[in-house]
């Protein structure tokens, strides 16, 4: 009896499962990206004088970050 081929079927994702996994992941990138964005942009914003540190810790919160004083 074959038992690598026994093996190798019982480890391997489907390929929807798989398919759903990198989309996932993709779509989680793409959040990242979009935070980082805004960070970047408030903390533009905030050296510029174009907002106030009130208002990017604000910013900061919509994004999730928590800041500890």
């Amino acid at each position: 009896m074959n038992t690598s081929n026994l093996i190798s079927t019982a480890t391997a994702p489907s390929t929807a499962f798989t398919d759903f996994i990198l989309r996932q992941l993709r779509c989680a990138a793409l959040r990242s990206k979009i935070v980082t964005n805004q960070l970047e942009a408030a903390a533009t914003a905030l050296s510029a004088g174009m907002i106030s540190p009130e208002m990017a810790i604000l910013v900061l919160a919509e994004c999730g970050v928590e800041v500890s004083s």
